[in-house]
């Protein structure tokens, strides 16, 4: 790695370069970071250490109530909070997280025992097997078992506690889980609210038996990936393709302060502008109120449709079009 760049560091500058794409995976920031000669190899591990640096940060941030520079949006892709999108995609984003909001009041409403149902059920989806869940008497800090199945053989026996609750899970009540675990089992945590940092810091040490921990938010979002309390839309937006070739499609033209040189070739004289608005083009060091009119100047008072008198080169592909073009900007 850099010498002076932390995994975070590494993770904002790809996502920034990347930012067309809005999210990337853990493993393919790995991937760009690698050739950027920002890793040292592109490797599980090192990929794991960027997902895991980026979820801390973002836990880190809600403790401090603060906004993280990243954003999850589940099953290891992450984006930019100044990425993220406006306009239709900003509605559709706030109406989730309205939803979203509104299933994580419900599961606080949930009798208890229910809710614990509804965590088997959730397990059953993640693809756990022979799932039980306690009776409403003593459980001994236990609420749901099952099994997780790695390639078909491997079976790791996890045993589950949740709490729906508002406050943040404290580091007692993780040491109370780990001191339930039968030797070869793991833990897993529910909550509907969070993980206070020094029951993050219990939960990850390397010297005890490994719990995992699943927060509010993260179980709501699992709860929207597969369906279960929420109901999903298809919407369909179109937008315009100019890769194929079937159709001409006049593309966006950037158009910086200093304007976009113009040209016209009249009687065998060629003559240059300088276009910054439909209302502002320079002449002859003498500013016109339109293409037009600027046009009409060039050929001594006769009139001229000056959206396809003037001529401009655009930078993207080298080719030249009539300025009609430029007012797909409407600047």
């Amino acid at each position: 790695m850099a010498d002076t760049l932390t995994y975070l560091d590494i993770a904002y500058k790809i996502l920034k370069e990347e930012s067309k794409a809005r999210s990337l995976h853990y493993k393919v920031i790995a991937k760009r970071a690698f050739k950027q000669g920002l890793i040292e190899s592109d490797d599980l591990i090192i990929a794991g250490n960027i997902s895991s640096a980026i979820n801390a940060d973002i836990r880190k941030s809600k403790i401090e109530g603060e906004e993280s520079k990243f954003i999850t949006y589940g099953k290891g892709q992450y984006g930019l909070t100044e990425n993220e999108p406006k306009g239709i995609f900003a509605e559709i984003r706030d109406k989730n997280n309205q939803v979203k909001r509104h299933l994580l009041e419900a599961l606080l409403a949930m009798p208890p025992f229910s809710f614990e149902e509804l965590v088997g059920e959730v397990l059953r989806n993640l693809g756990f097997e022979n799932i039980s869940v306690t009776s409403k008497s003593g459980d001994g800090g236990i609420d749901v078992t099952g099994e997780l199945v790695v390639a078909g053989a491997i079976k790791n026996s996890v045993c589950v506690q949740v709490k729906r609750w508002r406050n943040n899970v404290q580091r007692a009540s993780i040491s109370e889980l780990r001191g339930s675990l039968r030797p070869h089992q793991t833990g897993l945590f529910i909550t509907t609210s969070d993980f206070s940092k020094p029951s993050i810091e219990e939960a990850n040490d390397p010297y005890k038996a490994p719990i995992s921990l699943i927060n509010g938010k993260e179980f709501v979002d699992i709860l929207c990936d597969y369906g279960i309390g929420v109901t999903s839309e298809e919407v369909i937006i179109y937008d315009i393709d100019d890769e194929n070739g079937l159709i001409d499609i006049p593309g966006q033209v950037e158009i910086n302060e200093e304007g976009i040189e113009i040209f016209t070739k009249y009687k065998g004289q060629e003559h240059y502008a300088i276009y910054f608005t439909p209302s502002k083009v320079i002449y002859n060091n003498e500013v016109f109120k339109s293409p037009s009119a600027a046009g009409t100047k060039v050929q001594n008072g006769l009139p001229v449709n000056g959206w396809k008198f003037w001529k401009f080169i655009d930078e993207k592909d080298g080719k030249t079009y009539p300025i009609d073009r430029l007012r797909e900007n409407k600047l």
